[in-house]
């Protein structure tokens, strides 16, 4: 049997499963494995401000070094959202600006905007958290070879989920 009427076979008997289609549209960014573990993916602000930014699913939101804000801030790419209470990996809790970014491509051509993010005191590294991560639509991170792979790319979350097909039962 060919391959679309496996294709148009297993869409029918099971419409929740994901169609070559779907896996068409993936896109995939290669990652940068620190010796420490962690993954980074290279992203830049505005028309040219570069940054590898350390991928983290447990940040709520994009958190930058004091030195990328400058930068960002130089170009007039931050406006002020809101000051929030954030609590911090090791638990501590602190009062930090809410900042929304304007203009962050990942990799070769993932074009983002209005991302929110906070500038962390003492961080030596730029964080890509949720706030921008949400705008990927489903992704997944793979270690051998490290790589992000994504179904959108910057598309508001209310955005995806209008987009979303209804459940079915």
């Amino acid at each position: 049997m060919s391959r679309l009427r496996h294709t148009l076979l297993g869409f029918l008997l099971f419409p929740g499963m994901p169609s070559l289609a779907d896996e068409a549209a993936e896109k995939t960014l290669p990652l940068v494995e620190q010796a420490s573990g962690a993954s980074y993916v290279r992203g830049v602000f505005g028309d040219g401000i570069e940054a590898e930014l350390h991928v983290d699913t447990g940040s709520s939101y994009v958190a930058l070094t004091r030195k990328t804000f400058r930068q960002l801030k130089d170009e007039d790419l931050v406006e002020y959202v809101r000051t929030i209470h954030g609590k911090t990996a090791a638990g501590r809790t602190m009062k930090v600006k809410v900042f929304s970014l304007s203009g962050l491509t990942l990799g070769d051509g993932c074009e983002m905007n209005d991302i929110e993010a906070v500038v962390l005191p003492g961080a030596d590294r730029d964080i890509l958290g949720l706030t921008a991560l949400k705008q990927l639509g489903r992704f997944t991170l793979a270690f051998e070879p490290p790589a992000l792979t994504y179904s959108a790319c910057g598309a508001p979350a209310q955005d995806l989920l209008a987009a979303a097909p209804p459940d079915r039962d």
